[in-house]
């Protein structure tokens, strides 16, 4: 690049929520492990399924993004959906269900399909609606969508898989989904694996989804391989910063290289953001230490008031002041008891405090007693933000 300033609108870093990075690294085995599996269901050989869990930040809705879109090119029919304790989850599942259906030849399968479809009542707020799909049958009306989805997704999956199709379930943050909603997706995979039907589910998650979905149901465990997401290793972090620059014909320096991998932890969100705002205010060529010095104010404003203050302030003051209790104990986990000592008082008075931080997706419990911060660095913003 001429000049020594490099041109923020040819940045090839994309920081955001589940914005594909120029680079996706460090996750090539799982994307085999999901690639191997959805090959050798169309060839009707038994595979698990995938479950991701990890903090906030480490690219899990990336990664189920490039699944979703590998599965598409394998000739699956694809179902999304993304768990929120607020809003139930089956109903937008069911609706792409009757689009797939809607869109097929009416096979007998297919017809089989709709009947079972048309079953389904599903709660739009205070009101109840039954789904209509063509002519009725003599099959009752009013079944609740969690007591049907399993048979309606073994029903889909049976109909297209007459036609060499599979169908593949992608639920991100799968651990906000109610306990039955997300008991109702386990036994309509599972369901339809014990019928040899091609059907795969990749789940996505906080560190603590494996044991949610484990008491959802009991199988939970034995259904899933299990990919346990954390920062990138040195060397894939590297790649993750200087390979999208390369293709620009531009360079870092090791030692910026080194800063911003140090100051990002790895993590691939705060390494887009490091890269992202080193990129716009560098004057140096290669890209220098003295560039991410000076980015450096920006990338901790930019994750202070976005990545993490967001979050924050979206939960009352009685529960960021938990929050503060748990980060002044340092990194976590911790016993929940050591939290509520740290506010002055007992573990069953702060109880319904930390409920409500799982259910919005602020902490986690990683095992019985345990919680920790859901998002990295938490504890070191909350510090350094202080009481306010």
């Amino acid at each position: 690049m001429s000049g020594g300033v490099y041109d923020p609108v040819a940045n090839p870093y994309a920081p955001g929520a589940g914005t594909p990075p120029p680079a996706l690294v460090g996750r090539d085995a799982e994307l085999e492990i999901a690639r191997v599996a959805l090959a050798r269901l169309l060839a009707q050989r038994p595979t698990q399924h995938l479950l991701v869990q990890g903090l906030r930040g480490v690219g899990k809705t990336v990664l189920l993004r490039a699944i979703s879109s590998m599965a598409e090119h394998a000739g699956y029919h694809v179902l999304r959906v993304e768990g929120d304790p607020s809003v139930e989850a089956l109903g937008p599942l069911v609706r792409q269900c009757r689009r797939l259906l809607d869109d097929a030849q009416p096979t007998a399968r297919i017809r089989r399909a709709v009947q079972i479809l048309k079953s389904i009542s599903i709660p739009l707020g205070p009101a109840t609606v039954t789904l209509q799909a063509g002519e009725r049958s003599g099959r009752d009306q009013g079944f609740l969508v969690s007591e049907v989805f399993p048979e309606l997704l073994e029903s889909v999956a049976a109909a297209f898989a007459e036609g060499g199709g599979g169908l593949a379930v992608i639920v991100d943050e799968a651990q906000a989904m109610p306990i039955s909603e997300l008991a109702a997706v386990l036994a309509g995979v599972h369901a339809a694996t014990q019928q040899q039907l091609p059907v795969w589910a990749a789940l996505a998650g906080l560190p603590n989804l494996l044991g949610r979905a484990a008491k959802a149901k009991t199988y939970a465990e034995r259904m899933f391989s299990v990919a346990d997401l954390g920062p990138l290793g040195q060397a894939e972090a590297m790649a993750a910063v200087t390979e999208p620059a390369a293709e620009l014909q531009v360079s870092w320096a090791a030692p910026a290289i080194q800063s911003v991998v140090a100051s990002s932890a790895g993590y691939p969100y705060f390494l887009q953001v490091w890269a992202y705002h080193t990129w716009n205010v560098a004057r140096d060529e290669p890209i220098s230490r003295r560039d991410v010095t000076r980015a450096t104010a920006t990338v901790r404003r930019a994750l202070d008031d976005g990545f993490f203050a967001a979050r924050v302030a979206r939960v009352p003051e009685s529960e960021r002041r938990y929050l503060r209790a748990l980060a002044s104990l340092g990194p976590g986990p911790h016993p929940s008891r050591a939290v509520a000592e740290a506010l002055g008082t007992t573990t069953p008075s702060v109880g319904a405090l930390r409920d409500r931080l799982i259910a919005d997706g602020v902490v986690f419990s990683p095992q019985y007693g345990q919680v920790a911060l859901a998002l990295p660095m938490l504890d070191e913003y909350l510090r350094r933000a202080g009481p306010g």
